[in-house]
């Protein structure tokens, strides 16, 4: 199997953050160690998380709002999944998702849920909510 790539390793980690509004100090420091060693800033990141992670998980997100929360199981997101299916999303022409209105919608939501916990993840600083 070969080693993934900071990037990978990055969609991982951020899909965790897109999941879960909540996470204890010990969790945060896992999240920021991981994403500290793929070597990406913090501007990088944060990319990966709103055009990458959140595009990948539009669709998804919007099920999981129309379903009042019960499409998330246990509010957790294998990381392997996460990875397999943000790079399943990039392979896709973008225009196939660009075209469609639910994706419109259910990106708008994915970015809402990341940017509640995002910040939390990439500042050493910030207090666990």
């Amino acid at each position: 199997m070969a080693a993934l790539s900071g990037r990978q390793i990055a969609w991982g980690v951020l899909a965790q953050a897109w999941v879960d509004t909540s996470y204890d100090a010990t969790e945060l420091a896992a999240f920021r160690a991981q994403l500290a060693a793929t070597g990406l800033s913090r501007r990088e990141l944060k990319r990966i998380a709103y055009r990458e992670v959140c595009g990948a998980f539009a669709l998804f997100t919007l099920a999981v709002y129309a379903s009042a929360g019960m499409a998330l199981p246990d509010w957790f997101y294998p990381e392997e999944d996460a990875q397999q299916q943000v790079a399943a999303w990039l392979a896709r022409p973008r225009l196939l998702s660009l075209l469609n209105p639910f994706w419109w919608l259910g990106y708008l939501l994915a970015i809402d849920l990341m940017r509640s916990t995002l910040h939390t993840v990439l500042s050493p600083d910030t207090p666990p909510s």
